[in-house]
């Protein structure tokens, strides 16, 4: 069977420790640790979605099963069932179904679940367990839904984008990216200090990728030369090691300032800004369902005046008080942009936040938009029509 503790959200190629899913009585075959991945490529309607399914023998001795995988109406799976055979205990099988929606699918979350059947139909089994099991208490299995959730999102982008990703400690960042249409490459040492970081519309630092990163430390004037020629620097929230020279193009530090209220109000200060217009309009819809919390290490305050903060937070939990900015945070250099997210989009995306996708889109469109005075905004090239995301 196929196993819940999965976030099933576009653009992700995600496998993380599921639950085991097993047979609700002995002599039974099991499905342990049935987990549903998505190939990290851009999905539009017409194109499915792996799904694997691992099944372990749970029976004394040979065992005969087949397994299929349930989908919504019109939802095409592929192969419509699989066999699996075992000669022992504990034997597992790991199968593969592609599920493909039906065209124009309506965004929302939608359930799959796999079925293992022994002796026919006669038995099925789609629960499963997930064993906790600690040295401080002793083993217990909480019992779940042999399910994995499908979420589709409906999110436009800009057509050809191609970004370059500096890896920090790690997160669900470039799936997502890659997800959205656009190609992604991770940058090497060498890609730092002598790549042709031209041909990127945007560049992109993970998660603390200043803390594990001396290369990145190293050749930081690059990316501020790429800003300066026209290019868009997105940087991921980092701890204090920031603060240990100025990296960004003007002095600002790292404060330990956070929202931790996932639901606490967000007020937009720039509201003609391209990030919140172009390609997807950002408003009230965007901030709900975040998980969580809104962000954390933002920029503090006494940053230089040419940062320009483009929201603004406050958290309700009473031993946080106050308004916190440097949540969102843009600095024009030379003709490109330098900007600071402490918004906690590394946690919402592998959540399937709807909003965290369209805010992604619209920082990695922004080499294609331009604010004109007087004129609104302009559009450098196409903007898609609506790209439906699903795993």
């Amino acid at each position: 069977t196929v196993t819940p503790d999965i976030a099933i959200v576009p653009s992700l190629d995600i496998a993380r420790q599921a639950p085991s899913a097993s047979r609700a009585a002995a002599g039974t075959p099991v499905a342990r640790r049935g987990a549903a991945a998505a190939r990290t490529t851009a999905g539009g309607a017409d194109r499915g979605r792996e799904i694997r399914v691992v099944v372990t023998n749970g029976t004394k001795g040979p065992s005969k099963a087949t397994v299929v995988v349930e989908a919504p109406a019109r939802w095409q799976v592929t192969p419509p069932i699989a066999a699996v055979e075992f000669a022992r205990e504990d034997e597992s099988e790991t199968l593969r179904f592609t599920v493909t929606p039906p065209p124009a699918v309506p965004a929302g979350e939608y359930k799959v679940r796999a079925v293992v059947s022994e002796g026919g139909e006669s038995e099925t089994y789609s629960l499963g367990y997930q064993v906790i099991e600690y040295p401080h208490i002793s083993r217990r299995h909480r019992v779940v839904p042999a399910e994995a959730v499908i979420k589709v999102i409906d999110v436009k982008t800009r057509p050809g984008l191609r970004v370059g990703y500096v890896v920090g400690v790690g997160d669900q960042v470039p799936p997502a990216i890659e997800q959205l249409g656009a190609r992604v490459d991770m940058l090497s040492p060498d890609d730092l200090a002598w790549g042709n970081l031209s041909q990127y519309d945007a560049i992109v630092t993970g998660v603390r990728a200043y803390e594990r990163r001396a290369d990145l430390r190293a050749s930081n004037h690059r990316l501020i030369e790429y800003a300066e020629a026209g290019g868009t620097v997105v940087v991921q929230y980092n701890k204090f090691e920031f603060n240990e020279a100025q990296y960004g193009p003007y002095p600002a530090k790292v404060s330990s300032n956070r929202v931790t209220g996932e639901n606490a109000p967000v007020q937009v200060l720039v509201p003609n800004h391209p990030v919140f217009n172009v390609p997807n309009r950002i408003d009230e819809g965007t901030w709900k369902g975040w998980v969580q919390e809104r962000g954390l290490y933002f920029l503090a305050p006494d940053k230089d005046k040419r940062y320009v903060d483009l929201v603004q937070l406050e958290d309700p939990f009473p031993h946080n008080p106050g308004v916190k900015t440097g949540a969102l945070v843009e600095a024009t250099v030379g003709k490109g942009r330098w900007i600071y997210v402490g918004l906690g989009l590394w946690r919402q995306l592998p959540a399937g936040t709807d909003g965290a996708y369209e805010l992604l889109a619209n920082l990695l469109s922004l080499s294609g938009v331009r604010l004109i005075k007087g004129s609104g905004l302009r559009v450098e090239g196409q903007i898609t029509a609506s790209r439906w995301l699903y795993p």
